[in-house]
């Protein structure tokens, strides 16, 4: 149910009572007696009323913070992008706050919020999907934002954004020039927009190449080193309909992916490329120093950072900034964890 710009005045008279009394049982004040907080918090959740500072006399008021909402903090591919972004922000004179949404939407939702409530004067948020009910909330608030990592599907916002798709061509094509036709993906979460571009990718390369699309071949997982390592095991040892030597070649959304692959490599003794070739997807620092060096497709994150933040910076000093979109492209960096069929 959408109720924009529902105030506390407003709650009161739904609820049939006085300001006050909303005020405080939304603070869960015990002089307010339990059966009442508790019909006013659901009055409160049911309208998606959330206290909003910036309503409040001090929208003009400088904070200079900005809120950065990441899916994953722990990711050497987001660490690099909000380092950039703190640098950015740091020679502006504006303080960064940090939030991990865990690719889950109702947690980014909490974030946006209690960044709101905090007085954030923009946001810088890789969103968990592209038409989540968040990106309307962040319009409705009129909060300055820019989406990066993935493009929600509409026109009126800011963003930069890495083509997925033509990473996964970069990737694809790469291994089918070495002689591979029988290509696993490993995939991010399904739900997931870089995801779902990345497989769009995969198929139309396949398909360019007249090489038959097998579902069976693509994989959804967390983007995880155990999980990905406990994903081959289930292949190497048939418990799976994709068995041992049904391919020959492995590309995946994400390093952290194909460092599963290493894993699962020293765990259950196959070799890389000699058993199965890989390509990653970010080009994270550490991909140059395994053995081998890890193919893969480079993401300017460095450059999303700079770009995002200085994008945003410009949006706050400016109320009339154009809503502006940059689309970066992949790079493919070949190193020696492919090796030639032909």
């Amino acid at each position: 149910m959408k109720h924009p710009n529902v105030t506390i005045k407003i709650l009161a008279e739904i609820a049939g009572v006085s300001f006050s009394t909303v005020a405080k049982a939304l603070h869960d004040d015990p002089a307010i007696n339990i059966e009442t907080r508790r019909r006013i918090q659901k009055i409160a959740r049911e309208y998606n009323y959330r206290p909003n500072i910036l309503a409040k006399g001090l929208r003009n008021r400088r904070t200079k913070s900005i809120g950065v909402i990441l899916n994953d903090l722990q990711s050497p591919f987001y660490s690099e992008i909000y380092k950039a972004i703190g640098d950015v922000l740091h020679k502006n004179g504006y303080t960064m706050f940090l939030a991990d949404s865990k690719y889950d939407e109702a947690i980014e939702k909490q974030n946006i919020s209690t960044m709101i409530g905090q007085g954030v004067e923009g946001l810088i948020v890789s969103s968990v999907s592209e038409d989540s009910e968040n990106i309307e909330l962040l319009l409705q608030e009129s909060v300055k934002t820019v989406f990066i990592d993935n493009r929600p599907r509409r026109d009126d916002i800011c963003c930069v954004y890495v083509d997925h798709e033509a990473a996964a061509t970069l990737a694809v094509s790469h291994l089918i020039g070495a002689g591979h036709r029988n290509i696993l993906l490993l995939n991010g979460p399904e739900n997931l927009p870089s995801s779902q571009r990345y497989m769009m990718g995969y198929c139309e390369t396949l398909k360019s190449n007249n090489i038959d699309f097998r579902e069976e071949f693509v994989k959804f997982n967390a983007i995880d080193i155990a999980q990905t390592s406990r994903l081959l095991a289930n292949i190497l040892n048939g418990n799976d309909a994709v068995k041992p030597d049904d391919f020959t070649a492995i590309v995946t959304l994400s390093d952290v992916t194909a460092i599963g692959v290493y894993e699962a490599a020293m765990t259950y003794g196959f070799t890389i490329p000699g058993t199965y070739s890989v390509v990653g997807y970010d080009n994270i620092f550490a991909t140059k120093y395994l053995n081998p060096a890890l193919t893969t497709i480079h993401q300017p994150k460095e450059q999303t950072g700079r770009l995002a933040s200085t994008m945003l910076l410009n949006c706050i000093e400016d109320p009339d900034a154009k809503m502006i979109q940059i689309i970066l492209n992949p790079e493919l960096k070949i190193r020696a964890s492919v090796r030639s069929l032909l």
